[in-house]
């Protein structure tokens, strides 16, 4: 079972963001809130493919590891409990993230997203787990694959988990203009007192 614990988390977290979330939007906006691959933008669409990519590896890498475990070669692999140890951090911390995510989802309501849908102002949304991350969508996202990097340590989970941040870092970038744009001085007061990923750090100034 500890084998499949990778893959449970990458499927959970397609069911409920890939399918679930989108779903919950719909039923209550009419909209499903996804605007991936809408953008006349190319760097938006190099983005979007690159999260496509991602994710696909993850998949596929947790699949193999559940399947075919022999087949992967770790980077790093403690011997005896320690190696025990790396993998539970990493599970608590890949189930963690997921838990944050889906919370920071719900909670952005009628204002969640995946991706920028130009022209739209739904509502800025600042409490609750907001008033502390600016994006703890994308801070659940971190720990989620961190985790996954520690459960299956990997070149190929480090390259993932170096290019998601980069990646995230780049639509964050993308989504501050829009919101700056947007919500004006109300959107920066908001970045100015609270941190892009964990509180105090990244505020805009």
């Amino acid at each position: 079972m500890t084998r499949a614990l990778p893959l449970v988390g990458i499927v959970l977290f397609y069911a409920i963001a890939g399918f679930w979330r989108p779903w919950l939007q719909r039923r209550r906006t009419g909209s499903s809130g996804n605007c991936m691959f809408r953008s006349a933008d190319l760097a938006s669409w190099v983005r979007d493919a690159g999260a496509v990519l991602v994710f696909t590896l993850l998949l596929a890498q947790a699949i193999v590891a559940a399947g075919w475990p022999a087949l992967l070669s770790p980077l790093i692999a403690p011997p005896g409990p320690a190696g025990t140890l790396v993998y539970a951090a990493g599970a608590v911390l890949l189930f963690a993230g997921l838990v944050l995510l889906v919370t920071a989802q719900l909670q952005l309501g009628a204002s969640w997203r995946i991706g920028i849908e130009a022209g739209a102002s739904p509502g800025l949304v600042t409490d609750r787990l907001y008033a502390y991350s600016r994006n703890p969508i994308f801070l659940g996202l971190l720990m989620l694959v961190a985790g996954y990097a520690l459960m299956l340590s990997t070149v190929l989970s480090l390259v993932i988990l170096v290019a998601l941040y980069v990646g995230i870092r780049q639509q964050v970038g993308a989504e501050e203009a829009y919101l700056v744009a947007t919500y004006g001085d109300a959107y920066r007061a908001y970045a100015g007192r609270v941190g892009r990923f964990v509180p105090g750090v990244g505020k805009l100034t």
